[in-house]
C-alpha cells in the first residue's frame, strides 16, 4: 500500500488535503514491472490510475500493417498470404513523479495508448472506480483533479500531434497532411 508521504511527491496530487491523501493512499496498491512488460494495452477496458515511483514508461499507438508474404516452390506451386504485424509507435515517454493512465477516469474507459516498460519501474496503481466515487462523494477534489487531469490530457495531446507531424513529414517528405 502507497502512504500520502510518497503520493504528495507527485505534482498531480498537489494541493489535495492531508487527509483526502491518506484516503486515495490507502487504495492504491505498490506494483514493479520487468523492462519490456506491458503495463497495458491500447483500446482494452482502462480500470487504473497509475504513478511512476523509479523508472520509465514508454506510451505508444500501435500500428497494425498487413504484408504480403508468398512461399515459392519450383515455380510451380505459389502460396501468398496477408499477415499483419503490429508496429508500436512511441508517442511518449512517463517517469518518476508522472501519472498515466488517465483514461481510466473519462468514459469510456478505454486505454488509448500503449504502454510498455522501457526499464524496470515501480509504480503504484490507484482503482479508477473507488478514485472516481472519492471525487463524486468531494466535488472540490474532484475539480481540483480533473484540472490536473486536463493539463495532462493537454500535453499528451500537443506531445503526440508534434510527434506524429514529425513522422508524417519524414514519411511522405512533405509539408501538407
Amino acid at each position: 500500500m502507497a502512504d500520502k508521504d510518497m503520493l504528495s511527491k507527485f505534482s498531480f496530487f498537489s494541493d489535495v488535503p492531508q487527509n483526502k491523501l491518506s484516503a486515495i493512499a490507502e487504495k492504491c496498491d505498490l506494483l514493479e514491472f520487468k523492462a519490456d512488460d506491458v503495463v497495458f494495452k491500447s483500446d482494452e477496458t482502462a480500470a487504473n490510475v497509475y504513478g511512476i515511483l523509479d523508472g520509465e514508461v514508454e506510451l505508444a499507438l500501435v500500428f497494425k500493417d498487413k504484408v504480403l508474404r508468398t512461399d515459392i516452390e519450383y515455380e510451380e506451386s505459389i502460396r501468398a498470404w496477408f499477415e499483419t504485424m503490429e508496429k508500436p509507435i512511441v508517442i511518449g515517454m512517463v517517469g518518476p513523479g508522472e501519472i498515466f493512465g488517465w483514461s481510466s477516469l473519462v468514459n469510456p474507459g478505454r486505454w488509448t495508448a500503449t504502454a510498455r516498460c522501457s526499464e524496470p519501474v515501480r509504480a503504484f496503481s490507484l482503482p479508477a472506480a473507488d478514485f472516481k466515487s472519492m471525487m463524486d462523494q468531494d466535488p472540490s477534489l474532484g475539480y481540483l483533479i480533473m484540472g490536473r487531469l486536463s493539463e495532462i490530457i493537454s500535453q499528451r495531446l500537443q506531445d503526440r500531434t508534434k510527434n506524429l507531424i514529425e513522422a508524417w513529414g519524414q514519411a511522405f517528405d512533405t509539408g501538407k497532411i
